[in-house]
């Protein structure tokens, strides 16, 4: 059956199970078996919904007409319908409701007594912090061993179970409202990453939102306060390695206040104020400004939303502070942990260590300084390969 069919318009169509959100003018539709989502106007949502409800395409076309006033060109209508994959070929074969596994415990785990424990270990770590100032990590306690191979396998292999529970955070929040949140394991260069897929966030109301997009940053800061309670409860070697991992978490942290970036902070404000493109609007606004202040010519504004535009003119300002917070973790933690290893292998070597020392060292150097020059490689093969498939366009 296709739609060029006119026997179709007098038969009902088979949809699959879709969702609706109304968000004022507009309306989001949605298939969340496979996460495809469109914006309607409100009277095409509208059309949809009759059809769902078992009228015929003339039918709807009819209702459509008395409703609004005008006319419908239904087959063109389903065409497009069937080109989202909206429609199926029977009543057999069309996709019911998605299965959500663990929504029971994503709503247990963001329940409001868990919050609560949340705020509280929170609220003690920062005790902790004003009472024993020594237990602020630093970039020192990252060397909390005299083996840099240790720290080096600390830091490298003990951020991914918290880099997990960032990801698996998201995921659990998005299961916690209906969303088939999926959580994947990538890679970017040589670097292995964790990436949650939450498609669906669309098709629930804007406020249901919020907590899906923050629950990285809950995650971390719980596993931070954690790490540091631990750390001051049990001293020695452990908390050495529970702080230098808290290092990495607070860095994570700070990481979200690169607004130069599409953060989770950033998908926060463009989700309580109804943004599309904030981050376009406002590096083009930034960049208008600063070549205006230096009296060099001005190119037309891009195009954005009214919402883009309005909220550009504030969040435009928190760019460069977004390099600020970049600039602060190189100079805090960066930057000297690079001195402080360079300056440690070569007084080893200065020093005739012994040769397991200076092994461990040379080890350490390779590895730190190693991963920027695979990087770097990596990123001219890249280059090239983009070069090569553009010549041969």
């Amino acid at each position: 059956m296709t739609t060029a069919d006119p026997a179709v318009l007098d038969r009902p169509v088979t949809l699959h199970h879709l969702t609706f959100l109304d968000e004022g003018d507009e309306v989001t539709v949605g298939r969340p078996d496979n996460d495809t989502y469109i914006h309607l106007p409100a009277d095409g949502a509208a059309l949809i919904r009759r059809l769902a409800a078992g009228d015929t395409p003339h039918q709807a076309a009819d209702w459509y007409h008395r409703e609004y006033g005008d006319t419908v060109d239904m087959a063109d209508f389903l065409a497009t319908l069937a080109e989202l994959d909206f429609i199926a070929a029977d009543a057999a074969t069309a996709a019911p409701p998605p299965a959500v596994r663990w929504r029971r415990l994503g709503a247990v785990v963001f329940s409001r007594w868990a919050m609560a424990g949340y705020a509280v270990l929170v609220a003690a770590m920062c005790v902790v912090w004003v009472v024993r100032p020594e237990f602020v990590p630093q970039y020192a306690h990252a060397f909390y061993t005299p083996s840099l191979v240790v720290v080096m396998l600390t830091l490298f292999v003990g951020q991914f179970p918290f880099l997990l529970l960032h990801e698996a955070a998201h995921a659990l929040a998005g299961r916690r409202i209906g969303l088939n949140s999926r959580l994947r394991i990538s890679r970017r260069l040589y670097f292995i990453v964790f990436e949650t897929s939450m498609d669906g966030l669309v098709s629930v109301p804007r406020r249901s939102r919020y907590l899906p997009i923050l629950a990285g940053v809950l995650a971390d800061a719980v596993a931070t306060a954690v790490l540091v309670l631990t750390a001051a409860a049990v001293g020695g070697v452990v908390a050495g390695a529970c702080l230098a991992i808290a290092l990495t978490n607070l860095l994570r942290m700070l990481w979200q206040c690169y607004f130069f970036l599409r953060t989770d902070l950033y998908y926060l404000v463009v989700t309580v104020l109804g943004c599309t493109n904030l981050h376009t609007a406002s590096r083009d606004l930034l960049k208008r400004r600063v070549l205006r202040l230096l009296r060099r010519p001005v190119p037309d504004a891009v195009p954005v939303g009214e919402a883009d535009r309005r909220a550009a003119r504030w969040y435009s300002w928190l760019l460069p502070l977004g390099y600020v917070a970049l600039l602060f973790s190189l100079g805090y933690v960066v930057i000297p942990s690079l001195v402080h290893v360079v300056v440690e292998v070569v007084d080893r070597i200065r020093e005739q260590a012994p040769l397991a020392v200076v092994v461990d060292s040379l080890v350490v150097a390779l590895l730190v300084f190693g991963q920027f020059v695979i990087a770097g490689v990596l990123a001219l093969r890249q280059r090239r390969r983009t070069r090569t498939a553009a010549a041969h366009t």
